[in-house]
Parts: C-alpha cells; structure tokens; sequence
C-alpha cells in the first residue's frame, strides 16, 4: 500500500521533486504519505474526490515538508481537505471596510484554512491551473499549507515555529519590514497585493513565490529568501 501511494505522489509532484536531493526526497515521500492517510478527504456538493486530486493536493503539499525531519508532525493540523469544484463562496462575519464594522457580503475563494484543526478547503479548478502554469507564481496548495504551518504554534500571524529568540527576532525585522513597505506601495512587482492583507497573508504569498519562482524571490528579495530558506530547510534557488 506505501508503495502505491508513494508511486501516486511521485507522479502527481511538481518537477521540482527531481531537484531534490535523496534525503529531501524520502522526507517528501513520508510526509505525503502520512497525510494522504491521516487526512480526511471529502468532495462538497456533488464533487467526487479522485485519485488524481488526493495525489496532486497531497504531493503539492509535501514538497513545502521536504526539509523537515520525517519525525516532526508538519500537517499537524491538516485533518480535512475539502475540494470543491468551483470558486469557494463564503459569507462568513469579518471585519468590515472601517474600523469597528463587520460584514457576511459573499467572499469568493479559491481556497481556505480554517483556524487551528479547521478544514482546508480548495477549489479544484483552482488548482489544476496553477498546477498547469508554476510560472506565475500562484498556488492555492502551497497557500494554505503555509497557512497551516504558520498555525502550529498558535495563531495564524505570519510566524510559523522557529528555533529562538534570535531567529523570531530577524524574522520580524525582515518580513515585518518587507510586509509594511509592500503596504505602502501595493505592489513591488513580484509579491501580490494580495499578501499586502496581514503578516499571515504575507507569509503565505512569499511562501508560493519560494516553491514556484525561487530565483526571482531570492534575486529581488534576498533577505526575504533567506528566513524562508532557513524555516523550510530548503534552497530551491541554489537547486536551479
């Protein structure tokens, strides 16, 4: 059964699974594995969860858990993986435009990590296009993963576990400086206005950048590239 399963992520994973060395790629192959058995997968409305989807979604997900070791529980908190066959609708409160109002207007999603052991919800579509076009730099897997590892240690905040104090420290002023310049401006030609939203958003956006344009992510935003490259134990740019 491992076999099979192995088998299945390894011809569902991005190409990037051929960069990886021997040690990374065993460690992506045992945490792939673990969470296509430990996850519950379920299809919303009338969606039927194939093979394909559990492989895909499943190898995506274990290629930001390459670095770590293969005793350390990354998908902790993944129990539930929805698909749903279109554009996720939400009319959940959340605050509002101004200070102090709340709103339940629909909010159209192409994915979601639910808080703690929450449900990650993903729209199918969604990612078989970005499965199809890495380039861009869009991926709803690495997305809310990364929102899921920034979870383990609480809060979705925008700072996942690390090591110490020093290391929270340089994270801060790294990530915090580069989320605030990116507020100001909007946009800085490579990370989303998108990730402009909270740290947590700004974590989750740079991470999707980290697994699909790693070189322009380290080029332009070198710091940025570093503290991601020392929280995931892996240099995808050094690889291509």
């Amino acid at each position: 059964m491992d076999a099979d399963l192995r088998s299945g992520l390894v011809e569902s994973a991005p190409a990037e699974l051929h960069r990886l060395s021997d040690a990374e790629r065993e460690r992506f192959l045992v945490h792939g594995t673990r969470l296509i058995r430990r996850a519950r997968w379920e299809g919303a409305r009338d969606v039927e969860v194939t093979d394909e989807m559990v492989f895909t979604v499943a190898a995506h997900a274990a290629l930001l858990a390459a670095g770590f070791d293969e005793k350390t529980e990354p998908f902790l908190n993944v129990r539930s993986i929805v698909l749903h066959g279109r554009t996720i609708i939400t009319r959940e409160v959340r605050p509002g435009p101004a200070s102090g109002v709340y709103t339940s207007n629909p909010q159209y999603l192409a994915g979601q990590s639910g808080h703690g052991r929450g449900p990650v919800l993903l729209d199918w579509q969604t990612v078989q296009r970005n499965v199809a076009d890495p380039d861009l730099g869009v991926n709803v897997v690495y997305h809310e993963v990364a929102h899921k590892l920034d979870q383990l240690d609480g809060a979705a905040d925008g700072m996942p576990p690390l090591p110490d104090r020093a290391a929270r420290n340089a994270w801060a002023q790294t990530l915090g400086t580069n989320y605030r310049r990116l507020r100001r401006r909007g946009s800085d030609g490579l990370v989303r206005a998108y990730g402009a939203t909270n740290p947590a958003e700004y974590f989750a956006v740079t991470s999707e950048l980290f697994f699909t344009r790693p070189v322009d992510l380290h080029d332009r935003l070198p710091r940025v590239y570093e503290r991601l490259a020392e929280f995931y134990r892996q240099d995808p740019a050094r690889r291509r």
